[in-house]
């Protein structure tokens, strides 16, 4: 009778927030008939918050200012042109962006780029939740059986120094919803929202895992690298005995004291299923821990692309659906049935042509374009340019729709100027290799600390699957080809020749993708939102990894 009233709970939540999101989906299809009117009105909105700030002073800006005297007064910017005043915001002085306090700072990072602070206040919460109704609504219609079970969305824990810098910058996607929405959503979530704050990340981790084993109703998974889910069933696999306990005598283990404000799960029919359990995670596994599971939804495009093709074959018995573009600075596209349009009624959006340099707004795009977005959000945030190329691949009315092609970002070490396609191609012919998962293309200012030698490293995953190997033939192989596709681009050729950069190395381990997150993670990224891009600066360490003892007992499979 308990079982049954959760599930009428669980059920009823779920119709409730599919009706408020369907009314939000409602009002995006009518104004998708008219683009640049909805665009014009957004934009009068935000320009409306900058009055009486030290931006509408220096550019002279008003309310009733026109998208052409906008465009003219206004350059395209990026995050260096706006820190030092978002560093003054955070120091506790008044707000200098926009005529509203800023309510916290969310914390980004990319590939090539150092923490970020975003101000997030009020109204920008706003735009960002006129993003996910019709997410949400189309959803529910597009794959109903979300609605017979709970839902785990991402909860990424921050590092507690992080937390001590700004108290409210807690990477939890709840928070870019409205209260109503996370009222009903708190009955059907399977991990609860107090797992992101232990004090540790292994806690945290640990505590995700006991949850999402113990509930075995569990209808749709969100998050937003595929290679964060792969994490967690490996860390579920690892600690299968301890989670067994857990759930048997639903007590933390004594270890993890910070977990003890946090009621633990109990489900004995679930710790029964681990202490048989083999420890193969493969699509038999997963249907069995989650029959219900209906939806997956995480990255799937670019370098995410072949770790998400990994979870499909491990939860088979699931849908999956791709991500749209969604950046700390704020929202681009949404899933919307098999395409993906932009969130137009949330931001003011600009794009720049990348064959042309013309920066187009939303209405001017025409299907083929390769761009880039720019951002002008109710955070004060104006003309802030992306490093994201999209295509246009359509029209949703007049509503245009992106494919993600990649990250725009290059490194440039010592004048050789790479591009994340040059990583992308390499990654893409090295995965064609039986034995090899090639992760992602390291750009290191330091390879060799003692001669401050620059170079790259391709990081590979490879695990034991082959006797008998030459391994180090085997790496030689891939080396020499890695090096010969690099040097068919110039400037890197030139590096070469000159002695500027080292040799490309391959550096392949068991736990590839532990290793780059562990290294994101210092950097000041979150567990869970890191993306792997194709081409990535490394900051730490790598000569060390190089050493005979990692090298010794991986072996693969031999080129076929």
């Amino acid at each position: 009778m308990k079982a049954a009233l959760k599930h009428a709970v669980v059920m009823a939540c779920h119709w409730a927030s599919g009706y408020m999101s369907n009314k939000e989906e409602v009002r995006y299809v009518a104004s998708s008939h008219n683009i640049k009117e909805t665009q014009e009105k957004v934009l009068e909105g935000v320009l409306e918050r900058l009055e009486g700030t030290e931006s509408a002073a220096v550019h002279n800006i008003n309310g009733n200012a026109s998208y052409e005297y906008f465009k003219k007064h206004f350059l395209v910017s990026d995050y260096s042109d706006w820190q030092e005043m978002i560093e003054y915001q955070r120091s506790g002085a008044v707000s200098v962006l926009t005529n509203t306090p800023c309510m916290r700072y969310q914390p980004t990072s990319g590939s090539t780029s150092k923490i970020k602070w975003i101000p997030y206040n009020h109204e920008f919460l706003e735009q960002l939740n006129l993003a996910v109704g019709p997410w949400l609504s189309s959803m529910y219609k597009q794959y109903p059986e979300i609605k017979k079970g709970k839902h785990y969305w991402s909860l990424s824990w921050v590092p507690t120094e992080m937390r001590n810098v700004d108290s409210e910058s807690v990477n939890n996607d709840l928070k870019l919803l409205p209260w109503w929405k996370r009222l009903f959503m708190s009955f059907t979530m399977a991990v609860p929202e107090d797992v992101s704050l232990a004090e540790s990340s292994e806690e945290s981790l640990f505590a995700t895992a006991c949850y999402l084993v113990s509930c075995d109703d569990l209808s749709f998974i969100s998050v937003w690298s595929p290679t964060f889910l792969m994490g967690l069933l490996d860390l579920i696999k690892d600690n299968r005995m301890h989670i067994a306990r857990v759930l048997e005598q639903g007590q933390w283990p004594k270890y993890y004291p910070s977990l003890s404000s946090i009621k633990a799960p109990m489900n004995k029919r679930a710790a029964g299923t681990l202490l048989k359990w083999d420890g193969i995670i493969n699509p038999r596994f997963t249907k069995f821990v989650w029959p219900k599971l209906a939806l997956i939804s995480a990255w799937d495009t670019s370098s995410s692309k072949v770790w998400a093709d990994k979870i499909k074959v491990l939860f088979a018995h699931a849908d999956f659906q791709g991500k749209g573009l969604w950046a700390t600075e704020g929202a681009v596209t949404i899933p919307y049935g098999h395409n993906f349009p932009l969130t137009f009624t949330s931001h003011f959006y600009e794009f720049e042509n990348l064959d042309t340099n013309e920066v187009l707004a939303s209405w001017m795009l025409k299907e083929g374009m390769q761009v880039k977005p720019i951002l002008t959000t109710a955070n004060g945030l104006i003309r802030y340019a992306l490093k994201d190329r999209l295509e246009v691949t359509g029209f949703l009315n007049q509503v245009p729709c992106f494919t993600f092609m990649g990250r725009l970002d290059g490194i440039d070490l010592v004048g050789e100027k790479l591009s994340p396609d040059v990583a992308s191609h390499i990654i893409s012919y090295v995965n064609g290799i039986k034995g090899i998962t090639a992760v992602t293309l390291l750009g290191v200012p330091n390879i060799e600390a003692e001669n401050d030698g620059a170079g790259y490293v391709l990081l590979c995953e490879g695990r034991q699957v082959g006797k008998n190997i030459d391994h180090d033939a085997f790496l030689n192989k891939i080396k020499n080809e890695v090096e010969g596709m690099l040097q068919q681009h110039f400037h890197y050729q030139l590096a070469r020749e000159v002695g500027q950069l080292q040799v490309v190395e391959i550096l392949m381990l068991e736990d590839a993708v532990k290793f780059y997150e562990d290294g994101k993670v210092e950097e000041g990224m979150t567990r869970g939102n890191i993306k792997i891009e194709p081409l990535s600066l490394w900051r730490g360490e790598i000569d060390k990894v190089f050493s005979d003892e990692k090298k010794d007992g991986i072996e693969v499979e031999h080129v076929i």
